[in-house]
C-alpha cells in the first residue's frame, strides 16, 4: 500500500515514519516544495490514501484534494489541522478523518490501519456471456473498448504472458504491422490507465511487448470452470470477441468429457 503526505512542514514526517516502520508493506511519497506534483504522480502510481495539510502555502489544499480525486475516484483522505470549510459530496464520501496539529503518532496509525482495511479490494471476471470486470461489485469502466478486450484476452491466458505479436494476431489481424503496434500500444497505454485509476495496476506487469497479468485476489468464473470449482459454463464465452473461438472450443470438449464422465 502507498500513502501520500503533502505537507510544507517538514517536521510531520517524522510523525509518519514511526508507524509507518511498523507497517512493512506500507510505502510514502513526501511532497512539501512542490504539492502540485502528486497529480503528476498518482497518474502513474498506485496509491490508496492522502494525508494532505490544510495550510499549503502555494496551492489550495481543497483544489489539490478534488484535483486529486478527480484522477483517482477511490483515494481516500486525511486532512492535517482543523478546517471548517464546507467540502464537496464527493470529497465528503472519501474523507477518513481530520488529523489535529501538533501530529501524534498514534492517531496516524489508526488512519493507515483504516486504509490498509480499505485496500483489499475484491476482483472479479464474467467470460460467461459478455466480458465485464469488478471491483467491489462496482463495475471497471474501461478507456477504451480494445483496452477491455486486450484485458479478456489477458484472462484467456490464464496466468502466462501474452507477447505483443500475439495480441496483435488476436486483436488486429488485418492491420498493417506498424498500425497494429500503435494500436497495441495505445490499447496497453489506456488499460494501463484504467488500472491504475481503480488502483489495481499491481496485478498487471506491463512490460516491453509482454504483458502479465497476475492471478492472486482474482475471481474468474472461466478459470473456476478450467479448475472444476465452478460448473456454470453454458455455451456462450466472451461472444463479442472473434478470436474467443478456439477458447471456447477447449471449453467445449471439456464440458463434453465431463458429461460423458457422468454417464458412465
Amino acid at each position: 500500500m502507498k500513502v501520500l503526505v503533502i505537507d510544507d512542514d517538514l517536521a510531520s514526517l517524522s510523525c509518519f515514519l514511526e508507524p509507518l516502520v511498523k507497517q512493512y508493506t506500507m510505502e510514502y511519497k513526501f511532497f512539501k516544495e512542490n504539492p502540485v506534483d502528486a497529480l503528476t504522480y498518482i497518474k502513474e502510481h498506485d496509491v490508496e490514501g492522502v494525508f494532505i495539510s490544510m495550510t499549503l502555502s502555494s496551492i489550495n489544499s481543497i483544489e489539490l484534494a478534488e484535483g486529486l480525486l478527480e484522477i483517482r475516484k477511490d483515494l481516500k483522505f486525511v486532512f492535517i489541522g482543523q478546517t471548517n470549510i464546507k467540502l464537496s459530496i464527493e470529497l465528503q464520501k472519501n474523507l477518513l478523518g481530520i488529523c489535529d496539529r501538533p501530529l501524534v503518532p498514534n492517531q496516524i496509525e489508526e488512519y493507515l490501519k483504516c486504509l490498509q482495511i480499505q485496500e483489499k479490494k475484491k476482483i472479479k471476471i464474467h467470460t460467461f456471456g459478455a466480458f465485464d470486470a469488478f471491483i467491489n461489485q462496482q463495475i471497471i469502466k474501461f478507456k477504451s473498448a480494445k483496452s477491455k478486450e486486450l484485458l479478456a484476452l489477458l484472462i484467456t491466458y490464464n496466468g502466462k504472458s501474452i507477447y505483443m505479436s500475439d495480441a496483435i494476431c488476436h486483436l488486429w489481424p488485418d492491420k498493417d504491422i506498424e498500425l497494429a503496434k500503435r494500436l497495441y500500444r495505445d490499447a496497453v497505454w489506456k488499460l494501463r490507465k484504467t488500472m491504475i485509476e481503480y488502483g489495481i495496476s499491481h496485478i498487471i506487469d506491463f512490460k516491453r511487448a509482454q504483458l502479465f497479468l497476475h492471478k492472486e485476489n482474482i475471481e474468474c468464473d472461466y478459470w473456476e470452470y478450467l479448475e472444476q470449482s465452478n460448473m456454470s459454463y453454458n455455451g456462450v464465452f466472451l461472444p463479442s470477441y472473434d478470436w474467443s473461438i478456439e477458447f471456447q472450443l477447449e471449453l467445449d470438449t471439456i464440458k463434453m468429457k465431463r458429461k460423458y464422465q457422468l454417464k458412465s
